[in-house]
């Protein structure tokens, strides 16, 4: 087949290749879809193979090429042999893949791709004194604020969107590529809300938003969060979100996946800030062995 626009009509095709078998959230579909708009996604099928293809800021890239069962892993090589020789990118390899690549092609860590991995039981109620700073920012947000959690849902997702959009406007993401193409998807992902059977939770002061995260789990196992904003002048409303969101909605999982740091020293700070169990490696297929 001819390449194709990442739209939200595919996800059912996409579903087929990746569902369920995946722990690091490239490959989820909402997270496909999150960036299909600002990063151009396309994909192909070839040999029941999924190609998915993507530019960001002039720079192009493929994912790691997924075959749908293990009997399109030889197809799937041929793919990636072919995708190098016309001197493409192949990046967001997962480690269990690596493992079954390495012996054909040279893979080499992308530490900036790197997944954030931690228990739901230790974030959705801080336990330990590791989290006592954490505690402390959800314990002055409880008393300085009289607030309420909602989920997300059909009748007040456009206050989401309200807020998003201002969130975005006062963060001038106009300007700055990575949160202008992030803010073009987090609006499709609220408009394509229900398709999608993704979560969400808001935290109301007043009346008012003053935090919204959007989830899913991935697999029986992991749950990963894609979106997560706050109004830094409510003084521990990221952390009172994201414990109340995990609490409220996915105590019956066991793990998180909080996405990569994409090489930001703030973001990476906060994130291991909250004492990851494990970081899922990845890597980019670099040369043919």
């Amino acid at each position: 087949m001819d390449w194709k626009k990442l739209t939200i009509e595919d996800k059912e095709t996409i579903d087929e290749f990746t569902k369920g078998k995946f722990s690091t959230c490239d490959y989820n579909f909402t997270n496909l879809f999150l960036w299909s708009q600002g990063e151009n996604l396309h994909y192909k099928i070839e040999n029941n193979v999924l190609v998915i293809h993507g530019t960001f800021v002039n720079d192009e890239y493929c994912f790691m090429p997924v075959p749908k069962d293990d009997s399109a892993i030889g197809a799937m090589k041929d793919i990636v042999r072919d995708l190098l020789q016309n001197n493409k990118k192949i990046v967001l390899v997962p480690e269990e893949w690596k493992e079954k690549l390495e012996d054909t092609f040279i893979l080499e860590e992308r530490r900036d791709s790197y997944d954030y991995v931690y228990s739901i039981e230790s974030l959705a109620y801080l336990k330990g004194r590791k989290y006592a700073k954490k505690k402390n920012r959800v314990h002055n947000f409880t008393k300085s604020y009289d607030y309420k959690y909602e989920s997300i849902n059909s009748e007040n997702i456009d206050e989401v969107i309200y807020f998003q959009s201002n969130w975005c406007h006062d963060k001038e993401c106009e300007d700055i590529p990575v949160l202008k193409n992030e803010n073009m998807g987090i609006l499709n992902l609220l408009h394509n809300f229900n398709i999608l059977g993704i979560k969400g939770g808001m935290l109301k002061v007043d009346g008012n938003i003053v935090a919204y995260t959007l989830g899913e789990a991935i697999n029986d196992e992991y749950v990963v969060i894609h979106i997560e904003k706050g109004l830094n002048n409510y003084t521990g409303s990221y952390q009172m979100i994201n414990m109340t969101f995990l609490e409220k909605e996915f105590t019956d999982y066991k793990y998180v996946n909080r996405e990569d740091d994409f090489g930001d020293e703030g973001l990476r700070e906060a994130k291991e800030s909250y004492h990851p169990l494990e970081l899922l490696k990845k890597y980019e297929i670099t040369g043919i062995k």
